[in-house]
């Protein structure tokens, strides 16, 4: 199902054929991970994040709820669609909260994918989380060269999936470099917990063994993934994957700052990174510098930017406390939209993910984000402070949740002014990155054990 998204889900506008395969495979493992996680332990384990689930899932289905005319009349911004009925002379019928049904369907359907996979890792065990984020990692690998073959055979390039889209860029599976350039970041950071790790695996072995192919090859298949994505990175161009991936390179270094083992070997790791990191640069830069300078030659925020921003603040309070519903931004965007602010650009989003959610969503999107944050600083806190009450669990996997943890935070801070997670490969690396930073119930388990013992 990862690899699908990941394959499939570069596209940010509804309606593809990919997004119907997509919700249609998601089925299966929506239907055997909840299976799996009814079993008795493990549902009272799970708790909170099945009920986040269900919540958020809740939500859409709640806007297409038919409300009684009367008490639709009284909802803010509605009043636009009831003066149209009384112009006609019609009566007004009951409606839902939303403005569009089938937008908010399509919105409800989109949650399918990235739900199947946060609830499917959720089953997973450590070993299992890892094996996973190898596969964001090749994925990830795959996207570059495919993005270099974009390149090589130019703006109308048969290997460009998607009629809009970047055609002087790398863009890999996506529609967006943009998009592209978060796929490479995220896998950039899980590159650097291999490293890590790999190098820890090799300072600890000894003699002839440190060279031996199970030792020594993954250090080296760390290394070469490591060197891809970040010479893919700068071929993306985009500024805030540009700027994202700095960010991801600090953590990466601080992955070692925090690791027991890699301080008792005198921070090897650290100088491995910094080691690759280097070259990398130093080589990608002979091909791309102009290029990279020429984007970064512009204003990061320009003047079309800031009126999107203040026309979608308008409409959010405008539908306040409520929302327009999920999939509305683009019809009520337009209704506030001033005849200046009308160019050869089609606004489809507000390049701000919370402000889109508090648009379409209103109070209840925002608690339900709000009540996300606090859990995913508070999950931050706990992994970074390890390992006062993670129990048991060992450095491996607490390295990994550390990742993800970055990671979300990363793409978080991406969706402020852009929207990533709005694509399917995204939205299912994200929901993989949640899950892991949940731990697994054999964890739990096994702590309890030893607590017993």
């Amino acid at each position: 199902m990862l690899v699908a998204c990941l394959i499939l889900g570069g596209g940010t506008h509804s309606g593809f054929l990919a997004d119907v395969i997509l919700q249609f495979i998601s089925l299966p493992l929506i239907w055997l991970a909840v299976v799996e996680l009814r079993s008795a332990p493990t549902i009272s384990y799970f708790k909170w994040p099945l009920a986040f689930v269900a919540l958020v899932c809740a939500l859409p289905l709640a806007q297409l709820i038919p409300l009684p005319a009367s008490v639709w009349v009284l909802l803010p911004g509605h009043t636009v669609i009831s003066a149209t009925y009384a112009f006609l002379g019609e009566q007004l019928p009951a409606r839902p909260l939303t403005l569009s049904r089938a937008s908010t369907c399509l919105s409800f359907l989109s949650l399918l994918p990235p739900s199947a996979i946060f609830l499917g890792t959720l089953t997973l065990g450590y070993r299992q989380r890892c094996l996973l984020s190898i596969v964001v990692i090749v994925v990830g690998v795959v996207s570059v060269v495919l993005g270099l073959l974009q390149l090589a055979g130019g703006p109308n390039s048969g290997l460009r999936f998607y009629a809009v889209t970047n055609r002087t860029d790398a863009v890999g599976f996506f529609a967006n470099r943009n998009h592209f350039a978060a796929l490479l970041y995220t896998s950039m950071l899980l590159a650097l917990y291999w490293i890590i790790e790999t190098s820890i695996t090799v300072s600890l072995s000894s003699g002839r063994r440190r060279f031996t192919s199970n030792v020594f090859l993954p250090f080296t298949c760390a290394g070469f993934a490591f060197c891809i994505l970040l010479a893919g990175q700068l071929t993306a161009r985009s500024r805030a994957g540009l700027l994202l991936a700095v960010v991801a390179l600090l953590a990466g270094l601080a992955f070692s700052g925090v690791d027991r083992r890699a301080m008792q070997l005198g921070r090897r790791s650290v100088r491995t990174v910094i080691g690759v990191t280097a070259a990398t640069i130093a080589f990608s830069l002979q091909f791309g510098l102009y290029r990279i300078l020429d984007r970064f030659d512009h204003v990061m925020l320009d003047d079309s930017r800031i009126e999107i921003l203040q026309n979608a603040i308008s409409a959010a309070w405008a539908y306040m406390p409520f929302g327009s519903g999920l999939g509305t931004f683009v019809p009520v965007y337009q209704m506030f939209e001033k005849p200046s602010d009308i160019g050869v650009a089609f606004v489809n989003h507000a390049h701000n993910d919370l402000l889109e959610i508090w648009l379409e969503t209103g109070l209840p999107g925002l608690i339900l984000l709000a009540i996300y944050a606090t859990w995913l600083v508070r999950r931050v806190i706990a992994l970074w402070r390890w390992p006062f009450g993670l129990g048991e669990t060992g450095e491996i996997d607490v390295g990994l949740a550390r990742a993800c943890s970055i990671v979300l935070l990363l793409l978080l801070t991406h969706s402020l002014v852009d929207y990533p997670l709005r694509t399917y490969a995204m939205a299912g690396v994200a929901a993989f990155a949640s899950a892991v930073v949940v731990r697994p119930a054999e964890a739990e388990d096994k702590d309890e054990n030893s607590l017993r013992q």
